[in-house]
C-alpha cells in the first residue's frame, strides 16, 4: 500500500482540504475531504478498480462519529486506517472554532423545498435538503446515482453516489460488485418511469437484495431520470424499512416529488458539469456550435456553411484547434465529451 497526502483546491465540490490516494493491490482507493462553507463538509470515496470502473461516494459529514462510522464499514478500513486518521485530524482541525451555518427554514411545500437545490453551492449544501425531502416523503434513506456508460458495450464505466443511507450498506454494495447484478439499474437504463422494487423480476429467488432489506432498505422506489445521452442515466433510489404494506405505499403516492426531487439533482449536476467544463476547455460560441451540429450528425459541409468557410478550413482548422482544446483525436469524440460534460445537449 502506498499513501500520498495532498492540499489542494477543488472544484464546485467544495474546497478539498485534504486528499489521501491509496493503491491497495490492483485498486486506487482516495479519500477526499471537502469544506462546503462553516460547518458543511463531505467525505468523498471513490475506488477505482484495475479494470477502470470508477466508483465515487460523497458522504455528508457533521460529526466526527459519522467518519467513525464510515471507516468502520470500509472493507478497506485496515488498509486506509492512517489514510481515515489523518483525515479525521484535518476535519478536527478545519471544523474547530467554525461558526455553524444554520440553513433557513425551507417552506412546507415540497416543491418549493426542491426549488432550493439550485442555490446550492456545493455537495455539502445539497446532501441535506435531499435528506429532508425524502424524509418527509416517506423514505428513511436515498441513494442518488450518478452513471456513465460506455457507449459500446453499454457497461456502467463511472458510478457516483450522493448517499443518504447506512453507510455500511452501500460499501458492502460495492465491494461484493453487486452493480454488475442490479435489477434496479437495469429498469433504470432503459426505463423513465418510477417504479417499486417489488414489480421488478429478480435473476434468481435468492438475490441479494434480500440482505439489503436488513440495512433497512425493504422497500424501494426507483426513479430513472435520463441526461438526453445515451451515455449518461441517474437514478434516485428512496428507500425505507417499513414491514406493512403502508411502506411501500407511501412511497408510491409519493412518486411525482420524488421524481421531481431526481429531475432537480440531475439539472443541478449538468449545470456544475458545463460550467466545469466551459471553464476548463475555454470553447468561443462559435465552436459550441459546431460541436452541437457535429453531434446532431452533421457533416463538415453543413458546419463550413454555417461558418461560412470552405470544407478545407473546417478540416484544417475549426476541427483541430476544438480537437486541440479538448484533448481529443477527432471532432466526433470532441462532440461525445461536450455532450458528456453537459457543455451541449
Amino acid at each position: 500500500m502506498v499513501t500520498l497526502a495532498t492540499d489542494r483546491a477543488a472544484d464546485g465540490r467544495g474546497e478539498a482540504v485534504y486528499e489521501g490516494v491509496n493503491r491497495l493491490g490492483r485498486d486506487e482507493v482516495t479519500l477526499r475531504l471537502h469544506r462546503g462553507g462553516g460547518d458543511l463538509f463531505t467525505l468523498e470515496r471513490q475506488l477505482v478498480r484495475a479494470g477502470g470502473v470508477t466508483l465515487t461516494q460523497v458522504f455528508l459529514v457533521g460529526a466526527e462519529a459519522e467518519l467513525h462510522d464510515f471507516a468502520s464499514a470500509d472493507p478497506y478500513g485496515d488498509s486506509l486506517q492512517s489514510s481515515y486518521l489523518a483525515l479525521k485530524q484535518r476535519y478536527l482541525s478545519e471544523a474547530r472554532g467554525r461558526t455553524v451555518v444554520q440553513r433557513p427554514s425551507m417552506p412546507g411545500d415540497f416543491f418549493d423545498q426542491i426549488g432550493e437545490i439550485e442555490h446550492c453551492r456545493h455537495e455539502a449544501e445539497l446532501l441535506p435538503i435531499a435528506q429532508t425531502v425524502t424524509r418527509a416523503l416517506g423514505a428513511e434513506q436515498y441513494i442518488f446515482s450518478w452513471l456513465v456508460m460506455d457507449a459500446k458495450s453499454g457497461d456502467v464505466i463511472e458510478h457516483r453516489y450522493l448517499v443518504g443511507c447506512d453507510p455500511a450498506w452501500l460499501n458492502k454494495y460495492i465491494d461484493h460488485v453487486w452493480y454488475m447484478n442490479d435489477p434496479l439499474l437495469e429498469y433504470a437504463k432503459r426505463n423513465a418511469t418510477p417504479v417499486l422494487s417489488s414489480r421488478l423480476d429478480l435473476y434468481n429467488d435468492v438475490h441479494w437484495l434480500t440482505e439489503a432489506a436488513t440495512h433497512g432498505f425493504r422497500n424501494n422506489l426507483v426513479c430513472p431520470v435520463h441526461a438526453g445521452t445515451n451515455s449518461v442515466v441517474v437514478m434516485l433510489q428512496a428507500s425505507n424499512a417499513d414491514r406493512t404494506a403502508a411502506g411501500e405505499g407511501i412511497l408510491w403516492r409519493n412518486r411525482r416529488h420524488l421524481r421531481a426531487l431526481a429531475c432537480e439533482l440531475l439539472d443541478w449536476r449538468l449545470a456544475g458539469l458545463q460550467q466545469q467544463a466551459t471553464s476548463q476547455f475555454g470553447l468561443s460560441g462559435e465552436e459550441m456550435n459546431v460541436l452541437r451540429l457535429v453531434h446532431a450528425g452533421g457533416t463538415a459541409s453543413n458546419v463550413a456553411e454555417a461558418l461560412q468557410v470552405s470544407v478545407k478550413t473546417v478540416y484544417g482548422v475549426v476541427y483541430p484547434r476544438i480537437n486541440n482544446k479538448m484533448g481529443k483525436p477527432n471532432i466526433n469524440k470532441a462532440a461525445a465529451m461536450a455532450v458528456s460534460c453537459g457543455l451541449i445537449k
